[in-house]
This record gives structure tokens, C-alpha cells and sequence, in this order.
């Protein structure tokens, strides 16, 4: 999807597009403008799904900018900011169709939730192909960096800004199993790459791979594998 962003202040410009996780939210910057009248013509000019913007501009404001953008047949979503907690703003911002409203300065949790909100919605509500993916995606490449971790169904769930309820059922649907069973399918298939190095102990492999008791490990691997960690290895190296 493409985005423009806006802000009349080149510093906060350059912060509010770091701020942005793009590749994440499957999102592209088509490009930023510091002034109302250059923002509504690259919108007209780039048609983006998705406007972020300061509502205090030269030339055109926000609003003024979104009105004339709608007068023109175009209906980008906006995401509106602002250092002017002002509720008239923000409900004529919202008769326009602005989808959130977020006051300066721009937290980046904050923001990244509500991009990834406003992808859901474009996208149907989450239920799109796209964004069940790229959730998924986001989902297993913090499990696939962290398995070695104490690690959570609310942790991945808030990396991935959304709640864990959700997440859990996506699992479920998308991959077949639950959380707790794709954690320890990760962990597990590690392990077994460090099992058959002889340097490592089998109390070191279940400290690396994420277990603090390495009975539990040992329990957990025999129940997969139907052999204990150290049979397997013993089995791998007499090969």
C-alpha cells in the first residue's frame, strides 16, 4: 500500500517516517510533503491508499487538504496529527472520514497500532488474505528471533499490534496448531541441530533452545520425538 506523509516541521517529517514500521505493515512511502498545497497535489498525482498528516499546515491545513482531496473524487484513508489537542478538530476531521486522530508527539507503538488498524479495515476487517498473512508473518519471525526466550502468546501478540485473543485464533486457523505447539516445534527443531554437536550439553541445548528445567525439555522431546534427547543423539552420531 502507499502512503504520503505531511508535516510542516522537516524534523518531525524525517521522525514521523522512521517511526513507521514499512516493511512490517506492508506498507511503501510514495513520498512527503511539508506543506498542504504540495501534499493534495502529490495525492492527486500518486493516488495513495493511505495519508498521514499534520493538521497544521501552510496552505492548505489538514482538513482543508482532505476536503478539497474528496472534492476530487479521491478517498485515500487519513490518519490525522496533530500538537493541538482540540476536540473541534478532531470531530470535523472525523465527519470527513479521518480514521484516527493522534496528538503530538507521536508515540511509536501508538502509531504502528493504528496503521495496523487501518489496514484491517481497508483490507475487510482483517479477514483479507493479505493481512491474516502478514500478521502471521510478523508473528512467526518474532518467535523465530526469540525462541531461545521466555516467550508469550500477550509478547508476540502486542510486537504484532493486535490482542492476543486474535492471535491465538489466527494460529489455529492459519497454521493448524496452536501457539504453545509452534513455540515448542521451533524449539524442538533447534535442538535437534545442537544435540548432534557433541560440545554442547544436553542441559546447555535446553537453555539454548528456551528451557530452564531440562527435565521438562526432556519430557517435551520425548513426547515429539519418542526418543529422549540423549538417545537421539547417540542414535545420530553412530550413523
Amino acid at each position: 500500500m502507499k502512503v504520503l506523509i505531511a508535516d510542516d516541521e522537516r524534523i518531525a517529517l524525517k521522525m514521523l517516517k522512521k517511526l513507521i514500521e514499512w516493511e512490517k505493515l506492508g506498507l511503501t512511502c510514495a513520498g512527503c510533503a511539508e506543506n498542504g498545497n504540495e501534499l493534495f497535489q502529490m495525492i492527486l498525482d500518486q493516488k495513495p491508499d493511505l495519508v498521514i498528516t499534520d493538521i497544521m499546515m501552510p496552505g492548505y491545513n489538514g482538513l482543508e487538504m482532505i476536503a478539497k482531496t474528496l472534492e476530487a473524487g479521491l478517498e485515500p484513508h487519513f490518519l490525522i496529527t496533530s500538537a493541538y489537542a482540540n476536540f473541534e478538530y478532531a470531530r470535523t476531521a472525523m465527519r470527513l472520514g479521518v480514521e484516527d486522530f493522534l496528538a503530538k508527539p507521536i508515540e511509536k507503538e501508538e502509531l504502528n497500532d493504528s496503521l495496523l488498524r487501518m489496514i484491517q479495515k481497508m483490507n475487510g476487517n482483517g479477514s483479507d488474505t493479505s493481512s491474516v498473512s502478514c500478521i502471521i508473518r510478523t508473528a512467526k519471525n518474532y518467535i523465530d528471533e526469540n525462541y531461545d526466550k521466555k516467550i508469550s502468546l500477550e509478547d508476540v501478540a502486542r510486537h504484532a499490534y493486535i490482542s492476543p485473543n486474535y492471535l491465538s485464533s489466527l494460529f489455529k486457523k492459519e497454521m493448524g496448531i496452536n501457539f504453545i505447539e509452534y513455540v515448542t516445534e521451533i524449539r524442538l527443531r533447534e535442538a535437534k541441530k545442537l544435540l548432534e554437536d557433541m560440545k554442547y550439553s544436553v542441559v546447555e541445548v535446553a537453555q539454548m533452545v528456551g528451557y530452564k528445567d531440562v527435565g521438562h525439555f526432556c519430557n517435551v522431546f520425548l513426547k515429539k520425538y519418542g526418543v529422549s534427547p540423549t538417545a537421539y543423539r547417540k542414535k545420530q552420531n553412530s550413523d
